[in-house]
């Protein structure tokens, strides 16, 4: 994992783009990011909603 201020802004661009354009991504690997607690809450909140169509995370 690897944990630097890019890859928080990074899932903040991210957050802004799933919130904005939710039927854009159906795919999402985070797999080697680490995120921090907030912006995890952000994203998931995000991807619980209806609109959302990220089917594999």
């Amino acid at each position: 994992f690897f944990k630097n201020p890019a890859a928080d802004e990074a899932c903040k661009y991210l957050t802004k783009v799933l919130g904005t354009n939710p039927l854009l991504l159906k795919e999402l690997d985070l797999s080697r990011v680490e995120i921090e607690k907030l912006d995890w809450e952000k994203l998931s909140a995000l991807l619980l909603d209806s609109h959302c169509k990220v089917k594999k995370l």
